[in-house]
């Protein structure tokens, strides 16, 4: 692995390794491929003008639907109830954290109260 120059001058230029020998940069071009862009977005537009109807669309959606969720991979009965399980025991935590957290709030607020 060869190292690297960590000893640069400040003012050193930048350098991009990008080879623009090839690049056309003239104006010429870009009209053209502006043009070009012109012509194949008219294409398109013209294929979804002649869309399928409703309710082949509606069939099209629902069976690419049902071939991705044939490719999903679905955890094991005993793997969704070991989740289940860490899920659980999280909330459960949290749920003693918070509760234990507004009892002494309620406490606080009560002997507040009380010294009035």
């Amino acid at each position: 692995m060869a190292k690297k120059n960590k000893n640069k001058a400040v003012n050193e230029p930048l350098v991009s390794n990008a080879p623009l020998m090839d690049a056309d940069l003239s104006a010429e071009t870009a009209s053209a491929q502006k043009n070009t862009y012109k012509k194949n977005n008219k294409a398109n537009n013209n294929k979804n003008a002649q869309k399928p109807k409703l309710g082949a669309r509606i069939k099209r959606a629902f069976k690419e639907m049902f071939s991705e969720l044939k490719k999903v991979s679905w955890p094991t009965a005993k793997k969704t109830l070991s989740m289940f399980g860490i899920v659980l025991a999280v909330v459960f935590f949290f749920l003693v954290i918070i509760s234990a957290f507004d009892y002494g709030i309620i406490k606080l607020i009560e002997l507040l109260m009380n010294s009035i």
